[in-house]
């Protein structure tokens, strides 16, 4: 299964004039199975990005970007955003007897609202990636075989340098492993 784990849509000069449609078309023709998003997927806004993700033959997942819908992201609910599919997808891969069903679920640093404009993130709020990952891991497990996520953090802690107290993988991992709950990738 070909997957992509965000900042597909930003960097060439093509994609940068079409505010990434030529990479959706891409993305499509080679048959993607699922992406998740990285912050330059926010660039242009969310109504080009709401464009790019329903012209993508493939769901877009996320389960720490959800929808503000108390207006505080302490207390803000899992309702996922229009922008997304879903907050974790399932694959089979294979033929019966061997089939092998993958579920994958994707997070994206929280550092997004802080280092894009003000409007691209309105209305989103952007929670803690592995207490994200563990409100569905239940579900996750009771569906599949394989829980791959799809991070959009970066290896180490602290992003971007911009001097936001964010993790990266090493310590998703870490966490999800203390928390009784690995993930098999």
């Amino acid at each position: 299964l070909l997957v992509d784990d965000g900042d597909q849509m930003q960097g060439s000069l093509l994609s940068n004039l079409q505010r990434g449609k030529p990479v959706i078309d891409v993305f499509n023709t080679i048959g993607v199975a699922v992406a998740t998003f990285g912050n330059h997927e926010f660039d242009w806004g969310q109504e080009n990005l709401l464009a790019r993700t329903q012209q993508a033959t493939y769901p877009y997942i996320t389960a720490n970007i959800v929808k503000n819908d108390t207006g505080n992201c302490a207390t803000a609910g899992w309702q996922t955003p229009a922008i997304a599919s879903a907050p974790y997808v399932v694959k089979t891969v294979g033929a019966a007897p061997n089939q092998v069903k993958v579920a994958f679920i994707g997070v994206t640093t929280t550092e997004v609202p802080v280092i894009t404009i003000a409007s691209a993130t309105e209305g989103l709020c952007f929670k803690d990636p592995a207490t994200s990952i563990l409100h569905y891991m239940d579900q996750m497990k009771a569906e599949a075989d394989v829980i791959v996520v799809m991070s959009h953090l970066g290896f180490n802690d602290g992003g971007y340098n911009y001097g936001i107290p964010v993790y990266g993988d090493k310590t998703l991992a870490q966490r999800l492993i203390d928390a009784g709950k690995p993930v098999n990738l």
